[in-house]
């Protein structure tokens, strides 16, 4: 599969983007503030007075909306990540070949993480900072489709014999680690590359560089052949 074709069936199987409203509602500005400050800042620390500020919206309407800081945060997500599960259980249970499926799938994972930077330690203070409950509600919903999705591509690339056996756990943090590395090292990026924020073109170079690197990892080698005798 060529790289142009790639980027193609990239774009296909990810979520088509809706057309923006006319005017946003008092949920959306809060939702949009509050993304837009985690990716300015560089964390996800955010208070009321910020988003307030940043939105143009009574920070009351905060509690009003959502209920609680908690509550945003987890709508933040929703709308951060929830529509690309489903384009990823297609791929999974596409007829495609397992390399390129798992292509795609970084491919689309680092797509995601220039959009949503700060998705990965929003995903943790989740998780860290919530009650029993909503931590396991955070991994079912987020995290573990994710880990069963490369599991099953694994599963079949080693079933058709392209991949090795690999740890799927061990998998999901190699290519997690790879787009919150770069995604949150923005002064990093300016000493070394003279840029603080990852246009498309530089977005896709680095997908490449992961996808050969992980993917490099996975190939089956063939057996070594026994000595005669």
């Amino acid at each position: 599969m060529s790289t142009e074709n790639l980027a193609d069936s990239v774009n296909a199987a990810e979520p088509v983007a809706q057309a923006p409203e006319q005017k946003r509602s008092t949920r959306d500005q809060l939702l949009d503030a509050t993304g837009a400050l985690m990716t300015e800042n560089n964390t996800t620390s955010v208070s009321f007075g910020e988003i307030s500020a940043k939105s143009g919206v009574n920070a009351a309407l905060i509690r009003y909306h959502f209920g609680s800081k908690q509550g945003l945060l987890e709508a933040l997500l929703e709308r951060d990540a929830g529509d690309n599960y489903e384009a990823m259980h297609k791929l999974v249970h596409t007829d495609w070949d397992p390399v390129q499926k798992m292509r795609l799938h970084i491919h689309g994972v680092i797509r995601l993480y220039q959009r949503v930077p700060y998705l990965n330690r929003l995903l943790i203070a989740l998780q860290s900072e919530s009650d029993t409950d909503i931590a396991r509600y955070i991994m079912d919903r987020f995290t573990t489709p994710v880990v069963e999705a490369e599991r099953a591509i694994l599963e079949q690339g080693v079933a058709a014999g392209v991949f090795r056996p690999t740890d799927p756990i061990l998998f999901h943090f190699s290519l997690i680690g790879a787009c919150d590395s770069i995604f949150h090292s923005r002064s990093a990026l300016l000493e070394l590359v003279g840029v603080d924020m990852i246009d498309d073109k530089l977005r896709d170079r680095y997908a490449e560089h992961v996808a050969n690197l992980l993917m490099n990892g996975l190939r089956s080698e063939p057996e070594e052949a026994k000595p005669a005798g």
